[in-house]
């Protein structure tokens, strides 16, 4: 198949075949009748009783059925919405891990609900980097309600800068001007993340 090929126009079982053997993919829709079923109940133990599905197979089976896992589970958090911190941290947890900085930010609707989220810049932290202008550019051009910041530490620790501070002060003031307000900036580290609005509430009052 031509990689320019439409996925869309494929049969289930033909889309199967794209990543398991023909014989394995036509047993298991038969067996199971979807790729839905096949990927979200069929145990494990069973699949690896289907001829042509060796340990390679199992592992990528595996990885579709994760990867499956965590887009429902984000679904799930844009249908809720953004409640606090918490729910951003869980959000943006895929940080935890990232060897640079990463600055980027969330775009909420009136009702707190996730219109996207957007990469603003990779590197240190610094006011002269995260710019209200590229900060807030996305924000009005999808008709946000307000934004909320996020950014990693590669150190681990959610503390936050001095430099952190600067960049919260400047987005706020700009916020307030484009009436797209800063709801909050947090910090993501390796065991969790932290707040700046739950600590520096004074901040937003000013």
């Amino acid at each position: 198949m031509e990689p320019d090929d439409n996925l869309k126009d494929l049969s289930e079982e033909e889309l199967l075949s794209e990543f398991l053997p023909k014989e394995s993919a036509a047993h298991l829709i038969r067996e199971y009748r979807s790729i839905y079923q096949i990927m979200i109940h069929v145990p494990k133990t069973e699949l690896e009783a289907v001829y042509g599905i060796g340990s390679a197979k199992l592992k990528k089976i595996t990885c579709i059925r994760e990867v499956m896992s965590r887009v429902q589970e984000g679904r799930k958090q844009e249908i809720k919405g953004i409640q606090g911190p918490v729910d951003v941290i869980e959000y943006f947890r895929f940080l935890e891990d990232k060897q640079q900085e990463e600055f980027w930010i969330l775009l909420l609707n009136a009702k707190n609900k996730i219109i996207k989220s957007q990469q603003i810049t990779i590197g240190t932290l610094t006011a002269s980097l995260v710019a209200p202008r590229e900060t807030y550019y996305p924000a009005i051009q999808a008709m946000a309600a307000g934004i909320i910041a996020i950014h990693n530490h590669p150190s681990g620790v959610s503390s936050e800068s001095k430099e952190d501070l600067a960049v919260t002060e400047r987005l706020i003031k700009a916020g307030k001007i484009l009436d797209i307000p800063l709801l909050d900036h947090v910090i993501i580290g390796r065991s969790g993340g932290s707040s700046m609005r739950e600590k520096y509430e004074y901040l937003w009052r000013k």
